[in-house]
């Protein structure tokens, strides 16, 4: 074997290690988060027992709808290419994602998105399904939970930007909801391409974040993640000063934040989100997709990745986005 030949294979396994990373970081923090959401009594102790607990980890919406995604995005870049429409359809998108809660609504769809995927699913247009639950457009954290997957497949932040606005504003069409989805994909696009051994800096991490971020809201916030990561905060003096509940604005920071303080321990970045409360399996999820880019597949416990309900697909979109 030749060193450019060695090169490459080890550049292709560190690429895949990463995918695999990011799905199944997301899928740990929505299953070990879900039993948690809304408590506010949940213990380290709690968590590590749930995580060492034997049976399947069963998903959310979380990972059903970010599945549905990187299938999309899988599909259309076999097919398609790049072109003109991009990786994302977003009719046929808005489709595949109602489709997924028509054949499973149990999985812990929220009311306002529920009513928009059954006026999709009767014919409606998706903007029109959305406008009619969400005049003003949804500010909740929805796009930005399924988001992750779009930063394996662009090729650069401004692509990484598009691809999250377009895959959100078929159900959040809020600006907070955009923003929101922005942050978290062009988060997850820099943890990929981090090395994984690098430590990562607060300050010099979130700066790329405020640049796609035009809003002096959205910066202040991040502001405010760094300042909180270098004081060290603990869960619960993030959420007081971060918010833990479902729209954006009060979730992504958080999820953020919950990487950045423990980034290189992908589950103590889990174990931070869910402590934080509110949100959980969704914070968790985000949260877990960012340190899973950072760290890897082979940095997750395989007692707990080898108990997701999802994990056969988790691999193979991993290997099909890479």
């Amino acid at each position: 074997m030749t060193e450019t030949t060695e090169t490459i294979e080890t550049t292709d396994s560190s690429r895949l290690d990463k995918a695999r990373g990011l799905l199944f970081g997301l899928a740990l923090g929505d299953c070990l988060g879900a039993p948690f959401e809304g408590r506010t009594d949940a213990t380290h102790a709690d968590i590590v027992t749930a995580e060492n607990a034997a049976g399947p980890l069963v998903h959310t919406d979380d990972t059903a709808l970010a599945l549905v995604l990187a299938r999309h995005l899988a599909h259309r870049r076999a097919t398609r290419g790049d072109g003109r429409g991009g990786y994302i359809d977003r009719d046929v998108l808005a489709r595949e994602f109602a489709r997924t809660w028509e054949a499973e609504p149990w999985r812990g769809y929220g009311g306002g998105v529920t009513k928009t995927f059954q006026l999709i699913v009767s014919g409606t247009p998706w903007p029109e399904a959305s406008r009619a639950v969400f005049p003003e457009g949804s500010f909740g954290n929805g796009g930005a939970m399924r988001v992750a997957p779009v930063a394996l497949v662009g090729g650069d932040v401004d692509r990484v930007v598009e691809l999250a606005r377009r895959s959100t504003e078929v159900t959040h069409a809020h600006a907070d909801a955009l923003h929101g989805a922005v942050c978290q994909a062009v988060a997850a696009y820099h943890a990929l391409h981090l090395d994984r051994a690098e430590s990562v800096r607060a300050r010099a991490f979130v700066e790329p974040l405020r640049e796609v971020l035009p809003s002096p809201l959205w910066r202040e916030r991040l502001d405010r993640v760094v300042e909180l990561s270098e004081q060290h905060a603990d869960p619960g003096q993030a959420a007081v000063a971060l918010g833990n509940d479902v729209s954006a604005l009060a979730s992504v920071p958080l999820a953020l934040l919950s990487f950045l303080r423990n980034a290189g321990r992908p589950e103590e970045v889990i174990r931070f989100a869910i402590l934080a409360g509110g949100d959980t399996d969704t914070v968790a999820a985000m949260a877990g997709a960012l340190a899973g880019a950072h760290r890897g597949f082979a940095a997750l416990s395989p007692h707990v990745v080898d108990r997701l309900e999802a994990a056969g697909s988790l691999h193979h979109y991993a290997g099909l986005l890479v």
